[in-house]
């Protein structure tokens, strides 16, 4: 019954969708099966994480996320960008928080809220 549910609980919709996702190089083990689903996020889990977000929200939904800052300046994040951060969905509010805002991590972090267009 709670394998039924899990499958009832994947095909739901949500208004809100919240995360401070892993990031970094994808799992050897999980590698080509993500970059094959996901191949405009593939260079690094923050973008898939953050693409897979949005699908599972509603026209009008918003994802808010806190990850490293990076994928909004690096080029490899080109393509993520233009068609997931500005397609996809539209910015609504980004806040560069530099370094040290994470207690385990040491990275420069950016927070931000996208609102799935319509």
């Amino acid at each position: 019954m709670l394998g039924l549910r899990l499958i009832d609980l994947c095909r739901e919709v949500f208004d809100v969708v919240v995360m401070n996702p892993p990031f970094g190089a994808l799992a050897a083990n999980t590698k080509d099966q993500l970059v094959k689903a996901y191949p405009r996020s593939k260079n690094d889990l923050l973008a898939i994480m953050v693409e897979r977000g949005l699908e599972l929200l509603r026209a009008g939904g918003r994802i808010g996320a806190i990850t490293a800052r990076t994928c909004f300046f690096l080029p490899s994040f080109l393509k993520w960008r233009e068609e997931i951060v500005l397609g996809v969905a539209q910015p609504e509010v980004m806040a560069d928080l530099g370094i040290n805002v994470m207690d385990d991590a040491i990275v420069e972090a950016a927070a931000y809220v996208l609102e799935k267009q319509r």
